[in-house]
């Protein structure tokens, strides 16, 4: 007797199990599903599956929640269902973020976002950090001459130009301005460099940040190309390792474009533009070690 076809429903249900056997990393599992609907935005997705019993803290390999990874990709309507179901803001990832830090340092990069600005808004606001700037210079390996100027010239240029009040100033600018107000500055000392390295955190500030100033100039083709090196160190009170050391501009090598000064008029203006664009970097870089460091 010849063997009869399946009927079709029985091909259908047979195929979909060879299917399945065959592919079973391809069947997600509540927790992921839930992960990739908040990350997406997918807020119906993401109800209904608590709603089946996902678990609105199940996390991803790098730790992060279904409400971080909502807030990190500016998903207003589904950071706020997944608030209203209980999800917790303070939790944190395996390298110390929450949601809120995730929003904040997202692909916006702190600028001025309209979707990360609204989730923001939904998080429980951290306080302040209360941060003391001490501030020293000292002309580093890259003064070696002017064109314009002996040496010692030089180095009485650089000093009256006071390029650790520089950079000092155009950090507080930055901080007040652009920082979205997450850090008040107690104060700020500029003063020699052997004093600088000595400095304790003071009573009424959360962390200290040094930053050691190095302006630079080289005669090169009866031109000066100008450097500015910044070397920050962040420590927090109680604290005897550095939540933050780094280095921000320095020329050339560290990322920064080439500065010609053709007369030394020209430093002035140079150095503070200088410091005016690495403001920016360090504060984020600042600011990310306080949150990361915070309690």
């Amino acid at each position: 007797m010849p063997l009869r076809a399946p009927p079709p429903i029985a091909t259908s249900l047979f195929s979909l199990a060879l299917f399945s056997l065959a592919l079973p990393g391809q069947v997600s599992s509540p927790s992921e599903g839930l992960l990739d609907a908040a990350r997406h935005g997918n807020k119906a997705q993401v109800e209904s599956l608590l709603k089946q019993g996902a678990p609105i803290e199940a996390a991803d390999k790098d730790g992060r929640t279904p409400l971080m990874l909502a807030a990190q990709y500016g998903r207003v309507s589904t950071v706020q269902a997944l608030l209203a179901k209980g999800a917790r803001p303070d939790a944190r990832d395996n390298r110390g973020w929450n949601a809120f830090m995730l929003a904040l340092i997202s692909p916006s990069g702190g600028v001025v976002h309209t979707a990360h600005d609204s989730v923001l808004k939904l998080l429980p606001q951290p306080n302040r950090f209360r941060v003391a700037i001490e501030a020293a210079w000292a002309p580093g390996k890259a003064v070696f001459s002017s064109c314009f100027m002996r040496s010692e010239q030089l180095s009485q240029h650089l000093r009256d130009l006071h390029p650790d009040a520089v950079v000092v100033e155009a950090f507080e600018r930055f901080a007040v301005a652009s920082g979205r107000d997450l850090i008040a500055l107690v104060h700020s000392n500029i003063h020699g460099m052997a004093d600088i390295e000595n400095a304790g955190v003071s009573e009424d500030a959360d962390a200290i940040l040094t930053l050691g100033v190095e302006p630079g100039a080289a005669c090169v083709q009866q031109s000066d190309q100008l450097s500015l090196l910044i070397r920050a160190r962040l420590v927090r009170k109680g604290e005897a390792s550095p939540a933050l050391e780094e280095e921000f501009g320095g020329g050339v090598k560290m990322g920064m474009r080439v500065e010609l000064a053709a007369n030394p008029n020209q430093y002035a203006p140079l150095y503070q533009a200088w410091a005016k664009s690495q403001a920016r970097p360090l504060y984020w870089a600042v600011l990310t070690a306080l949150m990361q460091s915070a309690p």
